[in-house]
């Protein structure tokens, strides 16, 4: 959402309350305000307004947009216009509104819990003015340290109590910046910061993975036994549709992957979907990995507990590699077969390990390029056709909030459509909504709106949804309309273009063989490898020994922080 869009929601609250107050020359201000287009000029000026003192503190280019939007959620109003409040009705049209919500904005003031002194000296050392660089030394050697425990407004008077030592050149170079808007803005930067260095998920935002991941979550969710036609020696996952069909080779099918299907079938498969695109994004989004269980497991959030049964480690092994078993067919729209190949293909297969898990680890799994070249283009460039999700998607319980796990993978996609329609939002009526999360609204809807409402919420609380708005008079109804938006962290990734700095993939090592080779490449000895991966001459020597063996967590662990 722009700036001028979110000064648009505060007035529109703000007139609002004021129209619904006891005072009757409130009420009458209120309405002046929101006369005619008043309230959409007010917002425009007020972004104006800010985009001016932004620009004074020479933030970077790149992430200015983005510092405006998460500056406009909180910034005070009173920091944007400045006069006699009282003599409303002699000021422009367009500042009534403004001058209304200095007097009566909500927005509590209180500084923030993440940010240091060092944030908000970085920022005003970026400008060139002497003033903040005074001010910048000032935050840094904990003159101003008071502030954090007090209301900045009180600045003036914490000064002349003596609980700040400010000497004539400080007290003026706080008369020439405004230590409200210093903090402010320094916040706002350090979330952006932060935003751009999470993990996230990295989705294909075509027409055809949209169209697989919608026929997984139609899937039958009742673990009924069902007839399932085989032809050839391929049974139908998913029919064939307009684009795309889905379908599992039965020759030699061991009775593990029988059962994986069924599991696969129901929600879990959506969750493991959501593990695998988590993988191929941390490893470079080349659509290529080197598969271990234990990756995926920690993928899907599974405590230690549940990491060592063997049960659970089985039936994980089982459900991916029943992925490889399964082969996806693209249609032209005339129904002849355009492209035919494995939803992940297997290139490159491991040492045996033990029981039923060797077969997997240490697999190199190739996604199917019709299901990727969104996110990576055969070229090897970074694809334009790619959508950001939450990488706390792929740990959402698949048994208590399925529904925000189907939505959390669709809407993404949604939003990256609605982007090339130049609209940063989706609007689904309701009936379209529920078929999105994959909510039976048949015989209960109670029941069925209530889910909704409990999915989109938990979706909310892992990033995967900023906010939502029902545009009709009739809210959670087939016929009303809701407007869903993006996270702010998902927005600045996909519309401001705002990357998170570039991080060299670990090498895929498995075995103290390929450890060796490795190393060997780097012209390292083994106390060099040691000293470079933090661990003790001793681990190394083991491991290369143990030529055919898989690496100890603690080594694997090391070479992950390679990065």
């Amino acid at each position: 959402m722009i700036a001028s869009a979110v000064f648009l929601n505060r007035l529109n609250r703000i007139v609002a309350r004021a129209l619904a107050s006891d005072s009757a020359p409130l009420r009458a201000w209120a309405a002046a305000a929101s006369k005619d287009k008043r309230l959409e000029e007010a917002s425009v000026l007020a972004m104006s307004a800010l985009s001016e003192q932004i620009e004074a503190f020479a933030i970077d280019r790149r992430t200015r947009p983005a510092v405006l939007e998460r500056a406009a959620e909180r910034w005070l109003f009173r920091l944007l216009w400045h006069g006699d409040a009282t003599r409303w009705k002699t000021l422009p049209p367009a500042e009534i509104a403004l001058a209304l919500a200095a007097e009566q904005d909500d927005v509590t003031w209180s500084w923030p819990v993440n940010l240091a002194l060092r944030d908000v000296a970085m920022v005003l050392d970026q400008t060139k003015d002497p003033h903040a660089r005074l001010l910048a030394r000032a935050f840094l050697d904990g003159t101003l340290v008071p502030l954090q425990s007090a209301e900045v407004s009180a600045t003036q008077a914490l000064i002349e109590s003596g609980i700040i030592q400010a000497d004539e050149d400080l007290k003026a170079a706080l008369a020439h910046w405004d230590v409200h808007a210093c903090v402010l803005l320094a916040s706002a930067e350090l979330e952006v910061r932060e935003a751009q260095r999470r993990q996230i998920i990295a989705l294909d935002a075509g027409a055809v993975h949209h169209e697989m991941l919608s026929g997984m979550r139609d899937l039958p969710k009742d673990r009924r036994v069902r007839k399932t036609p085989v032809r050839d020696g391929w049974a139908e996952i998913l029919y064939p549709g307009k684009q795309l069909g889905l379908r599992l080779s039965v020759q030699d099918l061991p009775e593990r992957i029988v059962h994986a299907v069924r599991e696969w079938k129901h929600w879990q498969g959506l969750r493991h979907w959501a593990a695998l695109q988590l993988l191929f994004t941390d490893a470079g989004r080349t659509g290529r990995i080197r598969w271990r269980l234990e990756d995926h497991l920690s993928a899907l959030g599974y405590g230690d507990r549940s990491r060592r049964d063997p049960k659970v480690r089985a039936m994980v092994a089982a459900e991916v590699e029943a992925l490889t078993r399964m082969e996806l067919a693209i249609y032209h729209p005339d129904g002849t077969v355009r492209l035919r190949g494995p939803v992940l293909a297997v290139t490159q297969r491991g040492e045996a390990m033990q029981g039923s898990e060797w077969a997997l680890e240490g697999m190199e799994l190739v996604i199917h390029p019709v299901l990727y070249e969104g996110v990576r283009k055969a070229s090897g460039e970074i694809g334009r056709l790619w959508a950001p999700a939450p990488m706390e998607l792929a740990r959402i319980d698949h048994i208590r909030q399925p529904h925000a796990l189907a939505l959390g993978l669709i809407l993404p996609i949604r939003w990256r459509w609605s982007l090339s329609n130049e609209v940063d939002y989706v609007t689904l009526t309701g009936a379209k909504l529920l078929e999105a999360a994959g909510v039976d609204v048949r015989g209960r809807p109670g029941k069925a709106w209530t889910t909704l409402r409990q999915s989109m919420d938990a979706l909310q609380r892992v990033g995967g949804l900023g906010r939502y708005e029902w545009e009709s008079e009739h809210p959670w109804s087939l016929e009303g309309r809701c407007r869903l938006y993006q996270s702010q962290w998902a927005r600045e990734r996909m519309i401001h273009g705002i990357m998170p700095p570039e991080t060299v993939a670990p090498p895929s090592i498995l075995t103290g063989g390929e450890f060796a080779t490795w190393r060997k490449a780097k012209n390292w000895t083994q106390e060099q490898a040691a000293e470079m991966l933090g661990v003790s001459r001793w681990t190394v020597l083991r491991a290369e020994r143990a030529a055919d063996e898989e690496l100890k967590q603690s080594l694997l662990e090391a070479l992950n922080k390679l990065r």
